[in-house]
C-alpha cells in the first residue's frame, strides 16, 4: 500500500487539540539517534484508515514517521 497525502488525514490532524498535536510531535522515536526526539518539517499522510506523520528528526535530520492513534 502506498502512503498518500490526504486532505481527510490533514482534517483529522487539525481537529485534534493543539496540545495533543504538540505532544505527539515531541515524542517520536529516531532510529539513528536511538531515542525520543521531536519531529520537524512533517507532512500528514494516510495509509488506509490510519493517519501517519512523516518528517525529520530535530536532532540529526533522519527521516522519522509516527502513526497517530
Amino acid at each position: 500500500m502506498t502512503i498518500l497525502f490526504s486532505f481527510a488525514a490533514e482534517k483529522i490532524w487539525r481537529a485534534m487539540p493543539k496540545s495533543n498535536r504538540e505532544a505527539i510531535l515531541s515524542s517520536v522515536w529516531c532510529g539513528q539517534c536511538r531515542g525520543n526526539t521531536t519531529m520537524v518539517d512533517y507532512s500528514v499522510q494516510s495509509l488506509g484508515d490510519e493517519v501517519i506523520l512523516c518528517g525529520k528528526c530535530q536532532t540529526c535530520g533522519a527521516q522519522v514517521r509516527r502513526v497517530v492513534d
